[in-house]
């Protein structure tokens, strides 16, 4: 009969943080997607705003996912869920100055943002063959496949770990320049923050999610081993 141990704790403690965490996001955002904000401009405008700010001329794509909001650095283009795009909310200033400001950290090559760039092609794949890899090489004893899906979740953990400076220079610099541009007051400033960070606290326990996995995989490695 299977017991548990205290090493199921990297895997269970993560992804209990990443629900919460999750759930609290889609709180604030749904909260502050209700809330207006002052200009009463929607999320279209507002990336378009910031876009002729920096003297950018980057295509704004509507997605079909709630919360899908994203720069894509491959194609160079901004995409924004409906809410997002027809909202005057909070919630819309925050996110559209996020994604633009990850366009700006490009343009103005922000190593972090580079190195990331580079990453994201190898590691897409490695993040869906990884756990695969390493389970066909425990499940064959093929030394060669279980050290290569450590291999790869060690990239994994680096390109979480590379993505923190990343989100967390655009959420900063995002505050700046609605502050710079007038897009929002003092007060605005403020509740565009809680968005932020509760956003960017989504990528911090993705990082923690990842390490959890490659420590957890490494101690079942080691146990393999010594057996």
């Amino acid at each position: 009969m299977l017991t548990f141990q205290p090493v199921y704790l990297l895997l269970v403690v993560p992804v209990f943080l990443g629900w919460l965490v999750q759930w609290r996001l889609r709180k604030i955002y749904n909260y502050y997607l209700k809330v207006p904000n002052k200009t009463g401009k929607n999320g279209m405008k507002i990336a378009r705003d910031l876009l002729a700010f920096y003297q950018l001329n980057i295509p704004i794509l509507q997605t079909n996912k709630r919360l899908l909001n994203y720069y894509n650095p491959q194609n160079r283009t901004l995409h924004f869920c409906k809410n997002i795009i027809e909202s005057s909310s909070i919630t819309s200033l925050g996110i559209t100055s996020h994604e633009v400001e990850h366009a700006v950290q490009e343009q103005r090559g922000f190593l972090p943002m580079n190195l990331r760039n580079r990453m994201v092609k190898p590691l897409a794949l490695m993040g869906q063959s990884s756990p695969l890899v390493f389970a066909w090489g425990i499940l064959f004893r093929n030394v060669f496949l279980v050290y290569i899906g450590v291999f790869m979740l060690v990239g994994m953990v680096i390109f979480s770990l590379v993505s923190l400076p990343v989100e967390f220079n655009a959420s900063n610099r995002a505050l700046n320049v609605l502050q710079e541009t007038g897009l929002a007051d003092q007060r605005e400033i403020k509740l565009v923050a809680i968005v932020l960070r509760h956003a960017a606290f989504t990528y911090l326990i993705e990082a923690i999610q990842r390490i959890g996995v490659f420590l957890f995989v490494l101690l079942i490695l080691t146990i393999v081993i010594r057996k």
